[in-house]
């Protein structure tokens, strides 16, 4: 069974696994952001202060997103959602969850928070850089991502 919800502190230790867990294989490139080395106190911290939302399938969390809004102070620098902690449980991977979750969030973000346009961290040359685009961009750009599946070419794909 498949279920996409919104993440509540009660999701805190499969929250903060899948997180630790999904972006450990990152951890030796240089680059450096607080997600990689969160505790599992910030785990709960970041979902009382966020939404964030899960994809279970039968009843296990395989991939999170995270929306930082613009309302919400320090989380965004711009005034368009923020896409954060996009992880996908390492023993998941290859199997389309996180695509999946991309298109509940682009549905959650359109209908409920109404708005066509996000920003999003993205890696060029391991360097870090922000790219404002929107969803259908942000959708080519995810879909390249996941088809190289290499942390070297994240880089937004025209269309």
């Amino acid at each position: 069974m498949k279920e996409f919800r919104q993440l509540t502190v009660a999701d805190t230790a499969e929250y903060h696994k899948v997180l630790i867990d999904g972006y450990a294989a990152i951890k030796d490139y240089p680059i450096t952001f607080d997600a990689i080395d969160f505790t599992e106190e910030e785990s709960k911290e970041w979902i009382e202060n966020y939404p964030v939302y899960g994809l279970y399938i039968d009843g296990k969390l395989v991939s999170s997103i995270t929306f930082c809004m613009p309302w919400i102070k320090y989380s965004t620098p711009d005034k368009f959602p923020h896409i954060a902690h996009f992880v996908t449980a390492p023993e998941f991977k290859g199997k389309g969850y996180a695509r999946e979750t991309l298109g509940y969030a682009e549905e959650l973000l359109k209908e409920q928070f109404k708005t066509h346009t996000v920003t999003l961290g993205l890696l060029r040359n391991i360097r870090g850089c922000l790219k404002c685009m929107n969803l259908s961009a942000l959708k080519h750009m995810i879909k390249f991502i996941l088809e190289v599946n290499n942390i070297l070419q994240f880089y937004s794909k025209k269309s």
